[in-house]
């Protein structure tokens, strides 16, 4: 056995070199299941077919050659295939022998080549008695459109056995009485469409007249060109199962109206996706499309399994119109997607609802994307709705209404409700035995969030939230015991983390892939994900991160971590100790840092050191770039770790300079007088600090332009100038910012503002119960929370003056836990020596002077 098995994997990969001209190129063969020898000699710049290949091939592939003409009895040695694929050649010339030999053969593609159809010779497929598939499209297309294109049935009358015939359709299409002979012919495909509204042209009621009636499939897609149909073009097709009319601009209404032949027939798909486009918009035939009883007159009679009007321009219905189906039952698949349908009303969901009832049969029912045009939605594909996020075959998919208040049937297993920009009063769903694995809700506008029964969720896999605010959605703290898959993007987790709420309150002991990014998150708690511990793929890009949160080393079974695009500087110590164990471990696979703020500089020596020599994969990683501290200059992170001698030969020296520095202070520290301590104590460690502090700055690159920015409203002003610039800039020689002294004329008041804030080590709110009439106010303090939070504002100090605690503005409450608090009298005629007032002067000196 193991020798039979030896034996057939040589066979599969033997290597030949063939001969041709001046020129040496190879084939290789391999065998298929059926255990049939294929000969792959795409792509080796052949200019004509070989023939020296082994005669008991059964697939010959010569596609993406030079074959410019198929010659008499360039195939005479290759009897037994059986396929012969010539695709994306240069052919502009057969034989009328060239075919000669190929008795056996079965499929033919020629198309994506430069034939002329026309002047084919008659007898030209004479020798392909057993062909079954013909694809001849994708060709040279004629020089004069306008005139009648004569189809060489003479040509195709031959193959009698064809069953499945790919050509292109050309204006003024004439199929003559040779095509008639092609009684076989179940499948006529038109892969490339040059039809378009001019001379009149429409498709005449006789253009297939002469085709056989047992056609059962008909595609005529990709005409992306408005053009007319006549009622019955179709007349000649009574067994029709698939019409395909798929981005084909023919309207809805054309569409509709061609369809009386199969009234009370069975079909298995019928595909209208998008054949009404904005470009066509006349009178008879609007962009906006409205259903009619009327309309749906032919349609409502079809038992159909598979039905796609997406994208297909409807914006409203008739009552007893789309959903009034006479046999509901016979529908697997409904798909009316990327349409403008109406804000959806009890009545509409009704209809929906009834619809869907007697649908007992139903598996996929989309109506995603409503209400607007959306740039770039998603569509199911109809022939294959299972590759949607690789379900299984059996997986039954359901798209809900968006007023939804009763159960979901026990079979559905998919519900799709996404980018629906209507807003529902309130939702309700209940299950009972339903086997839910597919739920998303995502990027949609909700008053109150759908709230979902524990037995909705005990089967779900996979659940997508993404684009809504979490402060809406309300999980109870319930075991999702399948969860795999878990997509929050755009729900703005910073909010919730700011108010110190849970987010990740439910329980999902399985799950493994979470994507968090785009959710402005600079901090995350060690817990997080503490219920999860079996996570193998995080997703946190698209974040204002400065570092790798901590949290990351509790998930031992991670795989692989994303983080790029935030604003990460380094890597410290502990995560890269885990990083090396899990590597080492071959746990961890790939760590993604693209597009990072990393600094390379004498405090970043020990991670660009290991950045070098770590084995830890990175994505792009050779593309990743760093700052040099020394002179700004932007490098690649690969160039310093390797060269860090170069880049940092003085770090030593600037050591020393720290510890110089601390020895000095000490020094100084010690033997001043006792009695100078006593009495100038705070001053002393308030100018000290100070002094330290812009040292280390400096070498730290945080260069501020003012100690404090002063936000505050009218009423203040006489107070800010009587006692407070005279105790901060003369008396302690700091310099603040404000806007009605500082502010350059021509400047942008919002941008200059934003700047100063930035360029300040703190911030000082003077809180007056007038303070929001202000027209600046509230947009500081946002400016304010984003500085603190996203870079280096030190402090955000709020003075109170005269106010009562309900009176201070929301915005401060909500971050009070990061506010210095300190009460002041606004009276001008305060007592400038007072116990209290000093006490409150020397809390805002300290809170000014310490970080």
């Amino acid at each position: 056995m193991k020798m039979n098995q030896i034996r057939r994997m040589f066979l599969v990969s033997i290597m030949i070199t063939i001969a041709n001209g001046n020129k040496s190129m190879s084939c290789t063969y391999m065998r298929n299941r059926k255990h049939k020898l294929i000969a792959h000699c795409e792509n080796q710049g052949f200019a004509s077919v070989p023939r020296n290949l082994s005669r008991d091939i059964n697939e010959l592939i010569l596609s993406n050659n030079l074959i410019r003409k198929l010659q008499n009895g360039s195939f005479a040695h290759y009897a037994k295939m059986e396929i012969l694929i010539l695709s994306k050649n240069l052919i502009s010339e057969i034989q009328e022998d060239a075919f000669a030999g190929l008795h056996l053969l079965k499929v033919l593609k020629v198309n994506d080549n430069l034939i002329n159809i026309t002047i084919l010779p008659k007898e030209v497929f004479r020798h392909l008695i057993y062909l079954i598939e013909l694809d001849i499209s994708r060709n040279k297309k004629p020089l004069n459109e306008n005139t009648t294109f004569v189809y060489p049935d003479g040509a195709f009358s031959s193959l009698r056995s064809l069953q499945n015939l790919s050509i292109d359709l050309f204006m003024f299409p004439e199929f003559g009485a040779g095509f008639s002979s092609l009684q076989n012919l179940t499948v006529l495909k038109f892969s490339r469409c040059h039809l378009r509204n001019s001379s009149r042209f429409r498709l005449l009621n006789s253009t297939f007249e002469n085709f056989s009636a047992n056609l059962k499939e008909l595609y005529i897609s990709g005409c992306r060109n408005f053009f007319l149909l006549e009622d019955g073009l179709l007349e000649y097709f009574p067994h029709l199962k698939i019409l395909d009319l798929s981005e084909s601009y023919v309207h809805l209404y054309q569409a509709l109206r061609i369809l009386h032949p199969f009234q009370y027939k069975n079909m298995s798909v019928i595909n209208f996706h998008h054949i009404s486009d904005n470009s066509i918009n006349e009178d008879d035939y609007p962009y906006s499309v409205v259903i009619t009883v009327e309309l749906m007159k032919y349609l409502k009679t079809i038992c159909i399994e598979a039905l796609d009007l997406s994208r297909t321009g409807i914006v409203d219905y008739q009552d007893n119109s789309l959903f009034s189906f006479e046999h509901p039952e016979c529908f697997k698949t409904f798909i009316i997607s990327a349409n403008r349908l109406p804000a959806t009303t009890a009545h509409r969901s009704s209809q929906i609802y009834i619809f869907f009832m007697k649908a007992i049969n139903m598996k996929i029912y989309d109506c995603s994307y409503l209400t607007i045009d959306y740039a770039h939605p998603v569509y199911l594909n109809v022939y294959n709705t299972t590759a949607f996020n690789n379900f299984p075959e059996s997986t039954k998919y359901f798209q809900m209404p968006p007023l939804i208040n009763h159960s979901l049937p026990s079979s559905i297993e998919f519900l799709r409700f996404t980018h629906i920009q209507i807003a529902p009063s309130s939702a309700s769903i209940t299950c009972k035995n339903t086997s839910l694995k597919y739920l998303d809700v995502s990027y949609g506008v909700y008053i109150h969030y759908p709230k979902f029964t524990e037995d909705c969720v005990k089967q779900l896999e996979y659940l997508d939230i993404s684009g809504i605010p979490v402060a809406i959605i309300t999980f109870p703290s319930i075991l999702l015991p399948k969860l795999s898959i878990l997509k929050m993007t755009n729900v703005r987790i910073d909010q919730i983390v700011l108010k110190g709420r849970e987010w990740m309150s439910f329980r999902a002991p399985k799950l493994r892939e979470v994507d968090i990014s785009f959710n402005y998150i600079w901090t995350l708690e060690e817990t997080t994900f503490f219920e999860q511990p079996h996570i193998t793929h995080l997703n946190m890009s698209n974040n204002l991160f400065r570092t790798i949160p901590v949290f990351v080393t509790k998930l031992q079974k991670l795989e692989s971590l994303d983080l790029s695009n935030n604003l990460i500087t380094s890597i410290d110590d502990n995560v890269r100790l885990w990083l090396d164990k899990m590597t080492n471990l071959n746990r961890f696979r790939i760590l993604n840092l693209d597009n990072n703020a990393f600094i390379c500089s004498c405090d970043t020596l020990d991670f660009l050191l290991w950045f070098e020599n770590t084995n830890v994969t990175f994505y792009n990683g050779d593309n990743y770039t760093c700052i040099i501290s020394k002179n700004k200059q932007q490098i690649l992170l690969r160039e310093v770790s390797k060269n860090t001698k170069k880049y940092f030969a003085d770090c030593e020296a600037t050591i020393w300079l720290y510890v110089g520095i601390a020895l000095v202070a000490s020094a100084f520290g010690i033997f001043v007088p006792l009695s100078l301590l006593y009495n100038y104590r705070w001053n002393i460690i308030l100018y000290m600090y100070r002094k330290v502090r812009r040292v280390v700055e400096k070498n730290l690159h945080e260069n501020y332009m003012y100690d404090a920015y002063v936000s505050y409203e009218d009423r203040s002003v006489a107070w800010i100038q009587k006692f407070l610039l005279p105790k901060i800039e003369e008396e302690w020689r700091l310099k603040v910012f404000l806007h009605d002294r500082d502010l350059l004329p021509g400047d942008l008041t919002a941008d200059a503002k934003a700047e100063s804030i930035q360029q300040s080590r703190h911030v000082v709110f003077i809180i007056t119960e007038h303070f929001t009439e202000g027209k600046w106010g509230r947009f500081e303090i946002e400016r304010a929370k984003y500085e603190k939070y996203t870079t280096n504002l030190r402090k955000i100090i709020v003075i109170l003056q005269n106010i009562r605690i309900k009176d201070i503005p929301d915005e401060i409450v909500n971050i009070s836990n990061d506010v210095c608090f300190i009460e002041m009298a606004l009276d001008e005629n305060e007592i400038d020596d007072s116990t209290d007032n000093k006490s409150h002067w020397l809390k805002l000196k300290a809170l000014l002077y310490l970080n």
